[in-house]
């Protein structure tokens, strides 16, 4: 069995959907009924799917929401379920599992973070603006207002330490900038 980490990422999302998608497709799947293993499963499944929703809208965004569920499904029960979210608003992307992390850095005394996952290609890694350092709070509070380009970063992964630790940089700089002539 493969296991597949899921990544629904982007601006206001149609959670309601999404909701409603998880619910009726990947629940009567869900590897744990409590703390019961689900016996309904099937006793072959071929994916053990990860599914995480990362909205950088903070009013829209429950972290973890589905992060901590296992649906063990077949090849084509995900197919199914991926082409759904291909109709939805966002990115819809296939990410390395267990590979989910932090990045911290600090600007001028103040300490920032990001949520750091990498596409399974594992070609790019992607950036995120998340709650856990205490100077990101305003930022995240205003992440969805900002231009396309800043709500996110995507790096290449083959760059070396240099050049990732500057663009990282760049991009938070930006951000800082940008929700500061908001105010």
């Amino acid at each position: 069995m493969k296991t597949v980490f899921l990544l629904s990422y982007g601006s206001d999302l149609d959670h309601n959907t999404i909701d409603f998608l998880v619910k009726e497709r990947l629940k009567p799947f869900a590897r744990r009924n409590g703390n019961k293993l689900n016996m309904k499963v099937s006793r072959h499944p071929e994916i053990l799917l990860i599914y995480d929703v990362f909205d950088v809208n903070l009013n829209k965004h429950v972290d973890n929401k589905y992060y901590l569920e296992e649906f063990l499904i077949s090849e084509a029960h995900f197919q199914a379920f991926e082409y759904s979210l291909s109709k939805l608003k966002g990115h819809h992307i296939q990410c390395r599992p267990y590979a989910r992390g932090h990045y911290e850095l600090s600007i001028n005394g103040n300490n920032y973070s990001a949520r750091v996952y990498q596409t399974l290609s594992n070609d790019k890694e992607l950036f995120f603006l998340d709650e856990e350092a205490i100077h990101n709070r305003s930022l995240r509070e205003k992440n969805h207002e900002l231009p396309n380009d800043l709500q996110w970063l995507v790096l290449p992964k083959d760059i070396d330490k240099t050049e990732r630790e500057t663009a990282i940089f760049d991009w938070m700089n930006k951000v800082l900038k940008f929700v500061d002539q908001m105010k």
